[in-house]
């Protein structure tokens, strides 16, 4: 694994845990660049996400950089902001699942309405190629990117290469996905909700002990809990 360098080139902000967050370009020289790219929304990092992120680690063993991109807020919260609070991760615990998971870096674009309006070839060109500088990704097959989700793993094999950035491809897990660990939580299945994401469901407390905004809730109920950081619970 390789270690989180003290670097810090513009655009970084870096958690209590060393892990860089890239929220604009990388430098030229930067020993982030032509790293092994892992894209998807990542709410939760469920095993589903571990897949991937492995096979990533390995295609990346000579040395490489292994990151994640997952923009801010989630797409849902701008394209259906009435929605009831559905993440499974606030910002912060995404912060510190990515750092603990052993990534070297994440990428965590702005996702507003510019944004959104990106077609698949300017987000290959622009962020894939010019910002980040990547040399491989790794999308499940179900991936879908671009301005109306216009862009998918098969435009990203046509596109890439051509480009210089190895792509792959890997099938969907059965079972594991961000929707059914979200179901299990709505469902008061703690206990499924754990074995999807191969760790223990994490609620961040905000202030009143309720949970943090935008967070899924389970229902109401008694559940067992460990404090992580206070022996308060919600």
């Amino acid at each position: 694994m390789i270690q989180s360098r003290p670097i810090r080139p513009f655009g970084f902000a870096v958690p209590d845990k060393g892990l860089p967050i890239i929220r604009a370009a990388l430098p030229e020289g930067s020993a982030l660049r032509g790293g092994v790219m892992v894209l998807g929304n990542f709410d939760g990092f469920h095993r589903g996400h571990l897949y991937l992120i492995r096979a990533a680690k390995r295609i990346a063993a000579d040395g490489r950089a292994v990151g994640v991109m997952s923009v801010e807020p989630h797409p849902r919260q701008l394209f259906r902001p009435a929605d009831a609070p559905f993440r499974l991760a606030s910002v912060a615990q995404k912060h510190h699942q990515a750092a603990a998971i052993g990534l070297d870096f994440l990428y965590e674009p702005a996702f507003d309405a510019a944004f959104a309006v990106i077609q698949p070839i300017e987000f290959i060109n622009d962020i894939l190629g010019a910002t980040l500088g990547v040399s491989h990704i790794v999308v499940g097959a179900d991936f879908h990117f671009g301005a109306k989700r216009a862009g998918n793993a098969a435009t990203l094999g046509a596109e890439c290469p051509p480009r210089g950035i190895g792509v792959t491809v890997l099938p969907l897990q059965a079972g594991y996905s961000s929707t059914a660990v979200r179901a299990a939580v709505a469902a008061g299945e703690i206990a499924q909700a754990r074995n999807l994401l191969g760790r223990p469901w994490q609620a961040e407390v905000a202030r009143g002990l309720c949970l943090a905004r935008g967070q899924i809730r389970p229902p109401a109920g008694r559940y067992l809990i460990r404090a992580a950081a206070s022996r308060r619970s919600c």
